[in-house]
């Protein structure tokens, strides 16, 4: 068992991040149909929750807290939005007025990845703002509520702040003219990133930390002491922080408790699903 541990605990980041995103790219360049793509995304959530189960960071975290059904709801419900964008992309093509400056030529993997980078710089951006700005700042508390990290905390967010996000990450490609393949390939990755960046997942990275926007990384992010949280604002790598001078990595000072996350000061903010959609309004 200890070694299934070990092979787990400096495994998983790599087999997420380049294997199983790999794969969708993969996939997707040689055309699999969508359905398919869907299957291989769940088998990817029921992975990363076994995962978390072999070597939980916080044992505590991989059990409800009356939450369990409020964070599927918010991922059902910001999934369904996230692949309706999909399905969009053939109307939203008509937005791009550069066309001609999407490296067509490219490999199709090399595509995605710059693609990942834009969309990696829009939504640092707008996640930076939604912590400087009141109005933003309404919306996205509801991602920090949570009082565990796993899983589906990536998804758990107000549909109105991930459409801020998605815009914000999106658009400049969709300007460019992003062929669909390569959007829906970045679709997928988002999926597997946010699944990854906030696993409860006891994985190690080792210097690949310093450069991508892992759960090593992404909990700091989530303390709830006064300021200590405006920091890795990234979601796939480290690179827009490092510029901002927003990163931060401490050895054995990220969050371990659920008194360490959440909305610090604001005990009572609601926890029900549509108490949270309409908790920015009030």
């Amino acid at each position: 068992m200890s070694a299934i541990k070990s092979l787990l605990r400096y495994g998983s980041f790599p087999l997420f991040a380049f294997g199983i995103n790999g794969l969708f790219i993969g996939l997707i360049a040689n055309q699999v149909p969508y359905r398919e793509l869907l299957l291989v995304l769940l088998g990817a959530i029921a992975l990363m929750f076994t995962v978390e189960r072999v070597i939980p960071y916080q044992v505590d975290w991989n059990h409800p807290q009356h939450d369990a059904l409020r964070d599927l709801l918010h991922a059902l419900v910001n999934t369904a939005f996230n692949h309706l964008g999909v399905l969009l992309l053939p109307l939203l093509a008509s937005l791009a007025l550069f066309k001609g400056l999407w490296p067509q030529a490219w490999p199709f993997w090399l595509q995605v990845l710059a693609a990942i980078l834009v969309v990696d710089l829009g939504i640092s951006a707008a996640h930076h703002a939604s912590h400087k700005w009141n109005w933003l700042w309404r919306f996205h508390a509801v991602h920090h509520s949570v009082r565990r990290l796993y899983g589906f905390n990536g998804l758990m967010k107000h549909p109105l702040h991930q459409t801020v996000e998605t815009v914000s990450g999106v658009l400049p490609l969709l300007l460019l003219g992003i062929p669909s393949q390569v959007a829906l390939a970045v679709v997928f990755c988002v999926a597997v990133q946010l699944l990854l960046q906030h696993s409860n997942a006891d994985y190690r990275s080792g210097p690949l930390k310093f450069f991508f926007a892992n759960a090593e990384v992404h909990r700091f992010h989530h303390v709830n002491r006064p300021g200590e949280g405006d920091v890795n604002f990234g979601l796939f790598t480290t690179l827009w922080d490092r510029l901002a001078g927003t990163y931060r990595y401490a050895p054995g000072l990220a969050p371990r408790t659920s008194g360490e996350v959440g909305i610090g000061g604001d005990e009572a903010y609601p926890r029900g699903y549509v108490a949270q959609l309409l908790q920015p309004f009030r």
